[in-house]
């Protein structure tokens, strides 16, 4: 494990806890990771797979000592598949590498890699686990002059599994983040082999934090690089072939069956694109399994794992009936970070959605039902540094409780002066009746005192792309930049990211808009480094020609 200041990179704080009268969030949730044993009638054998152009990919069998042929889960993990000790990075320094992150409690065998599916589990159930190296990591070669395409390593890997005598020949995939963004690799255009996956949580099209708002964010990668993926590397292999950020992924192009997990907890990281990616897939059967609680524990929850089982059993072991009673779309709608009700529709975004629009009003700092005839502004600067006055808020209070569920966007107007471009941060928050700020988990649910949702948009990037924007639901183009000239107002529309969340009657919406971001705010513990504009003041414009407003969608 590799720790220590000098290898920490900028914007390391452990983030303020929300104030909780005598109790400790902390205290009550402490990180906690539980192993067990794997079961003796498991074994584990090591295996090599070759590929096409004579590489050859280290592999992970477990599988039943006796009996028949079974069937297979199987992923490809750029963080080694024989480490099973990289939970405990999320531990506080000097131990790990990510202060503050709240992981809640996730029970494994000692045999499950991150995020990789446990042969503790799957095995006893009647399946195989194949873990693999991805190419030129762990003990896996590589071919960096002129690899085969990630879809073709596939093709090769699952072509072995379905060979071995141990497998009856249906594969399915399962894993989260990394592990997650390999499937949509592997099910484009999938070989025959492979019959459904379980991609939980990845992005693909957009990249971290959906990629969609044109403000550059480094320190994720940089985190990912020196904690993860560097230490990964296989010394006596050419190098790793083309990372995850430079695949070509096309959704359209996945038609096998999938159970698709995309949390509202996550919206730093993995929410937009495993969304967009459940809806552009054309699979015939899937299912939308979302949430808004820590991540891990729910891949390896109890229930969770119990409606995996039932969707692999159907795919993999043919039995009709093990999804039925099962609804295509199941979402968690929050009150506060514990507490939520389940909704289940037949369709994302839901059924019946009807957008509600708030007008933005800079004299009474207030979100209204009705435009504004009186104009108004609130301004603020660019600076990297915290400053909780250096923003515009807005605020509405519910008169009837209200579910307010799917993707947000808010239309601005905006002029800035001292500079060409300007970034904007966006966070929806809740105050609940006495004014308190309600918190609700964020950043890969290990953040305890995120907001309801959040955006962000570099104003020079926000051409929309008007073949796939809808109400509420903008999509940018990123083909080209738009002009920001000194003193001439524009209009940008910021996407904010998909969230599920109970208005109770008497408790309020809070919008806060401003041209900073940091750790301890809306950002997590995981490292955020935004590399801003960092001059410049943003006036934002209400009222009259320039009506601001925020697209709310609401669920009757």
């Amino acid at each position: 494990m590799r720790n220590g200041d000098e290898h920490t990179p900028s914007g390391y704080v452990r983030p303020q806890l929300p104030p909780e009268g005598e109790r400790n969030f902390r205290d009550d949730h402490p990180w906690d990771v539980r192993y067990r044993e794997l079961d003796d009638e498991v074994l584990v054998e090591q295996a090599r797979i070759p590929m096409r152009d004579g590489v050859e990919l280290a592999a992970t069998v477990f599988r039943p000592k006796t009996g028949p042929a079974v069937p297979v889960v199987t992923t490809m993990t750029p963080y080694v598949k024989d480490r099973y000790d990289q939970w405990e990075l999320f531990r506080d320094p000097p131990d790990g590498s990510v202060p503050g992150f709240f992981m809640g409690t996730v029970e494994i065998s000692d045999h499950t890699p991150f995020e990789a599916p446990d042969p503790g589990y799957w095995v006893p159930q009647g399946y195989a686990v194949v873990l693999i190296d991805s190419p030129g990591r762990g003990k896996s070669g590589s071919n960096v002059d002129n690899p085969p395409s990630p879809n073709e390593r596939w093709t090769d890997a699952l072509k072995w599994i379905g060979e071995q005598g141990w497998s009856t020949g249906s594969v399915g995939m399962s894993g989260v983040s990394a592990l997650c963004i390999t499937q949509w690799i592997a099910a484009k255009e999938a070989p025959p082999e492979l019959k459904a996956i379980i991609p939980w949580e990845g992005f693909n099209v957009r990249g971290p934090g959906g990629g969609y708002g044109g403000i550059p964010e480094v320190g994720f990668g940089k985190w990912l690089a020196w904690q993860w993926l560097e230490p990964s590397l296989n010394p006596e292999a050419a190098g790793p072939e083309p990372e995850a950020f430079a695949w070509d992924f096309d959704l359209q192009a996945i038609d096998v069956p999938a159970l698709v997990c995309a949390s509202f907890s996550d919206q730093e990281l993995h929410t937009w694109d495993t969304l967009e990616a459940f809806n552009k897939m054309k699979s015939e059967q899937k299912w939308l399994f979302s949430h808004r609680r820590q991540k891990w524990g729910a891949y390896y929850g109890s229930a969770e794992l119990q409606l995996q089982e039932r969707f692999f059993r159907r795919f993999l072991k043919g039995e009709e009936a093990a999804m039925d009673g099962v609804a295509p779309v199941r979402i968690e709608v929050n009150v506060d970070r514990e507490s939520y009700r389940v909704v289940e529709d037949d369709a994302w975004p839901l059924t019946g959605t009807i957008y509600r629009e708030l007008h933005l009003d800079a004299n009474g700092k207030a979100l209204s039902t009705t435009p504004m005839s009186e104009e108004g502004a609130a301004s603020f600067r660019a600076t990297p540094e915290v400053e909780q006055d250096n923003r515009a808020v807005f605020d509405y209070r519910f008169d009837e409780s209200a579910d307010i569920v799917g993707y947000m966007a808010l239309e601005l107007w905006i002029e800035v002066e001292g500079a060409d471009d300007a970034d904007l941060f966006v966070g929806v928050e809740k105050l609940d009746a006495n004014g308190d700020e309600v918190y609700f988990f964020s950043s890969s649910g290990g953040n305890p005192n995120g907001p309801v949702a959040r955006g962000w948009l570099r104003s020079s990037k926000r051409k929309l792309n008007e073949s796939e924007s809808e109400l509420g639901h903008p999509v940018l183009s990123f083909d080209e930049d738009l002009p920001v000239r000194e003193g001439e107002p524009i209009r940008v529309v910021i996407p904010i990211m998909p969230s599920g969340t109970r208005f109770l009657a008497g408790e309020t919406l809070r919008l806060v808009v401003q041209s900073w971001s940091a750790a301890g705010q809306w950002d997590g513990a995981e490292a955020k480094e935004w590399k801003t504009i960092d001059k410049g003041t943003v006036r934002l414009l209400t009222g009259g020609s320039h009506d601001s407003r925020l697209h709310l969608p609401e669920v009757p």
